[in-house]
């Protein structure tokens, strides 16, 4: 009995532990999204296609889960945002998802499907 008890002990300290470092890093990597990005390209086919207001727009995350997108022209986008649990996606006003490609401390590149057009990243610092 006392082995019995003693494994279901190990199994418990065992899963707590995975849960609590799962929580972390999806912590973690929501905290990577929150902040002002700059934007350095928007590609298409390799072809750098941002439009003279995209370039050097900055795409501000709130750790309120609001964000805002400030263009050169100066035209303002405002909204939610949230990235999945398993930080794979970033989905804006609930209805854009875009597919995080890398997202470091220094570095996010996102990208979407945009209808017949073709596959558009998104590389900001």
């Amino acid at each position: 009995m006392k082995k019995i008890s003693f494994l279901l002990l190990i199994a418990i300290v065992a899963v707590t532990g995975f849960l609590v470092t799962s929580c972390k890093k999806e912590a973690t990597e929501t905290n990577m999204i929150i902040r002002r990005w700059t934007l350095e390209t928007k590609t298409l086919a390799g072809l750098n296609v941002a439009t003279d207001c995209e370039k050097l727009s900055v795409w501000n995350f709130k750790s309120d889960g609001t964000y805002a997108i400030y263009d050169t022209c100066d035209k303002t986008q405002t909204g939610t945002w949230k990235l999945a649990a398993d930080a794979k996606t970033l989905t804006l006003d609930d209805i854009t998802a875009y597919a995080v490609i890398e997202s470091t401390i220094s570095t996010l590149v996102i990208e979407m499907q945009v209808g017949g057009i073709g596959l558009t990243r998104w590389s900001f610092n």
